[in-house]
């Protein structure tokens, strides 16, 4: 018998802390479960400056006259896995909390509607590009410096030099996307 409660209270012990669930904001740290950062599993990432918001409220920024730095990207990006550890590194040491808004989820399915974009596009359509068929569109990672509603710096991709499904970043590539990330954060104090 007393095995058998042992057992039980084992169970529920285990149980309860697998359940366990932070909701208690909207927002949540950006690490997901497909990230390979070892920062989102160490043991001191709660002191992460990585916020994830929804499209909506990245919308907010700009409707509700906000200020803040946004960081659109989604998890298997290529360039987003190559620029994510570079902004993070700047804006913590520039002690700048960044706004993650998660544009696809890990099936690459799009997390924002036409209607979202229709209300974004008219604030951020400087820092987006071309498709090839003309289209004005989102490319990630895309990192704003939002002012007072108004996005007042940015930067898309890594850099020119760089294509991600072909190579990783040199350390020269990563020098000077730092300076452009420290740049952006300067602009954010």
């Amino acid at each position: 018998m007393k095995k058998l409660l042992l057992i039980l209270l084992s169970l529920t012990l285990c149980a309860c802390q697998s359940q366990t669930k932070y909701t208690a904001s909207s927002s949540k740290k950006a690490c997901d479960v497909t990230s390979e950062e070892e920062t989102c599993n160490s043991k001191d990432d709660t002191k992460t400056t990585f916020n994830e918001i929804s499209f909506d409220e990245a919308i907010q920024y700009f409707t509700q006259e906000k200020s803040g730095v946004l960081y659109f990207e989604f998890s298997s990006c290529p360039w987003c896995k190559e620029a994510k550890p570079i902004l993070k590194k700047v804006a913590k040491d520039n002690g700048i909390d960044i706004q993650y808004v998660k544009v696809r989820d890990e099936e690459k399915n799009r997390l924002y509607t036409d209607e979202q974009k229709a209300i974004i596009e008219p604030y951020i359509q400087d820092y987006m590009s071309n498709n090839d068929e003309g289209i004005l569109t989102l490319y990630v990672p895309l990192v704003l410096v939002v002012k007072n509603g108004k996005a007042i710096d940015g930067h898309e991709g890594t850099l020119e030099s760089h294509d991600a499904t072909e190579r990783k970043m040199t350390d020269d590539e990563k020098k000077e996307l730092t300076q452009i990330y420290t740049k952006l954060m300067g602009e954010a104090k």
